[in-house]
């Protein structure tokens, strides 16, 4: 923007956009006794709240107290609360806030390349102080398993015969099945642990995640400049709503693979917006990778609503080329694994074991345990979700999901994203465990962004200019208490939460016995998912074990062979993991008695 445009800008009568650029919007007025559009968004954050609440109770009646149960009571109750408080309290002293509203004429690219930089910044010195370099869910881990794999120039690694009955104890969750456990790998698909691999070589594994989220915030301001390319506010507004989530940022932190989905997500929807030849050929091959990144669900979740509009507006062609396309790409990774096994020499008819009837009767698996009450563990995710975003962008993009839909084109296909994703997790998996935010949803952080900004601009379009103003400095003052006072608390949470497992961890991996049997069971139980973890090549460290998959044969060889020490419930209680009581485990029970007759086993050193 050249500096004559910018100071008109700036003289400008407060704007952001023109309702004529988004179809009528409804009567401006005060509700609640707030200002415009505050009071309005103050009703949607209680529209929201009503039916999650209900279903949150639902879960509580259930009676199965989950991590996201802890995360309710403990970390999103509480921000929810200041979330609804934070609108209010801008809806009751607008005009107060009216001084901010220049900052949103600064030119648009140095606010979007500022916030990219302080997502970047804080996400690298996140992964060394929030988290400590340690990955708390075995999402996280296995992606660095992997990765590990990957840089060593493997596709699996291979298994000393000694412990190859042993890879259930191991590793008892997400592994591929393996022809005699000759070898194993994790059973996601590569592209984010190849894409670890090759940041690692260079030592710059944990900027990857900061560097996917950073280009996230560039790719929705590109992606709104294609929408409503005579609005670059409007893009600004989405751009800034993304940067300043809790979520975006403390997930960059980590090593899970949903910055990535965010990142290419948005990468193939400016190239579909670009469109042409050279727009479409590079969203499909952006598809093709995206599809890969762990779990080939997500990606043309995203995908499908925008396919879906090529056929409703008769372009034939290039609705059948998507179609095509996304049925090759994703049957491709379907059979990833079984191309995999082949490419390191295993037999055909061994690897067509985890080829598309294995993919089947996984998802069958998943399908069989869809029952009523996952309605509760989803209300407990969809809190989280909304409270570790800007305090305006929930109420915000559920104000104008309606308004999108009616829209038809782009923005019911970003709703219709959001919709099948949400409904497609209630059947396969409602409960995330362990996620900073819901990282289910995280990859349609853009989708939200832009929708969100979409919803601004209809809610303020009707303002008198001096209102416009008001609502302007409004929304700066929201984006600077998300950035700089909720992100904080969030970070907190999240190191306050996982600091006992690191410990754990820690602990764990520095004992001097050969073998540690972690015993998760009782009355301290814990996720031993989070500590039970081994290096790929069994070279480093000790052998970290789940007690209750041994059986007696195995414990009695283990005993005779090797140092054994036992970290339990106890032991992580006193570290201050989160427990809880159940009762006790048969198999765990059995296996301490054998231990105690073998004079086998102590705690651990």
């Amino acid at each position: 923007m050249t500096d004559q445009k910018y100071e008109r800008a700036r003289a400008d009568s407060g704007s952001i956009m023109t309702a004529q650029s988004v179809g009528p919007a409804p009567a401006a007025r005060r509700r609640l006794g707030l200002a415009a559009p505050f009071g309005e968004l103050a009703i949607v954050w209680l529209k929201i709240a009503l039916p999650l609440f209900v279903g949150v109770a639902y879960a509580f009646t259930l009676k199965i107290f989950t991590t996201e149960t802890f995360f309710f009571w403990n970390q999103d109750l509480p921000i929810l609360a200041l979330c609804v408080a934070i609108t209010i309290g801008i809806g009751l002293a607008p005009r107060a806030l009216a001084g901010l509203a220049p900052a949103l004429y600064w030119p648009p690219w140095r606010w979007v390349w500022l916030l990219a930089a302080i997502c970047l910044l804080a996400g690298w010195l996140g992964a060394r102080w929030v988290f400590e370099g340690y990955a708390l869910s075995l999402d996280e881990f296995l992606a660095n398993f992997d990765a590990r794999i990957f840089a060593h120039g493997q596709l699996v690694a291979p298994v000393a015969p000694e412990w190859r009955p042993l890879l259930p104890a191991l590793q008892p969750i997400y592994m591929l099945p393996a022809p005699d456990n000759a070898f194993w790998a994790s059973s996601y698909l590569p592209v984010n642990a190849a894409m670890r691999a090759a940041a690692s070589l260079i030592g710059a594994e944990s900027l990857l995640n900061p560097l996917l989220s950073a280009f996230a915030i560039v790719a929705t301001y590109a992606v709104g400049r294609r929408l409503w390319p005579d609005q670059p506010r409007l893009a600004l507004i989405a751009a800034v709503l993304l940067g300043g989530s809790a979520q975006l940022i403390v997930m960059g932190m980590s090593a899970y693979a949903m910055p990535a989905h965010l990142a290419f997500n948005m990468a193939w929807m400016w190239l579909f917006l670009r469109g042409r030849r050279l727009g479409h050929a590079g969203a499909i091959a952006v598809g093709f990778v995206a599809a890969g990144i762990h779990q080939v669900v997500f990606h043309p979740l995203f995908v499908a609503p925008f396919v879906l509009q090529l056929w409703l507006d008769r372009r034939w062609r290039l609705a059948a080329l998507y179609t095509l396309a996304y049925a090759a790409i994703c049957l491709f990774w379907i059979e990833y694994w079984p191309l995999e096994m082949r490419l390191i020499g295993v037999a055909p008819h061994a690897a067509s074991a985890v080829g598309g009837g294995w993919f089947v009767q996984r998802a069958l698996a998943v399908l069989s345990g869809i029952r009523i009450g996952n309605l509760g563990p989803m209300a407990l995710s969809l809190v989280r979700f909304v409270t570790w975003q800007n305090p305006l962008m929930a109420p915000l993009a559920v104000a104008g999901a309606l308004a999108a839909e009616r829209a038809k084109g782009h923005l019911r296909a970003l709703v219709l994203g959001v919709f099948l994703t949400i409904i497609a997790m209630l059947f396969l998996v409602p409960s995330q465990t362990h996620g900073w935010g819901y990282r289910y949803l995280h990859g349609l952080l853009g989708s939200i962004a832009l929708l969100a900004a979409w919803s601004w601009s209809r809610l303020t379009a009707p303002l008198s200019p001096d209102a416009q103003r008001a609502a302007a400095g409004g929304l700066v003052a929201a984006c600077a208490l998300s950035l700089l006072v909720l992100t904080p608390i969030r970070a907190w949470q999240a190191w306050a939460y996982s600091h006992p497992y690191a410990l754990a961890n820690a602990r764990i991996q520095a004992a001097k016995a050969d073998i540690v049997l972690v015993d998760d069971t009782g009355a301290h139980a814990f996720n031993a998912g989070t500590i039970v973890r081994n290096d790929p090549f069994l070279a480093a460290g000790p052998k970290v074990m789940a007690i209750e998959v041994l059986d007696d044969d195995q414990i009695a060889a283990l005993c005779a062979r090797h140092s054994i020490a036992v970290f339990d419930g106890d032991d992580a209680a006193a570290l201050g993991v989160d427990t809880v009581r159940l009762a006790p485990d048969p198999d765990a029970t059995r296996v301490r008695a054998l231990m105690a007759q073998l004079k086998c086993g102590g705690p651990l050193r």
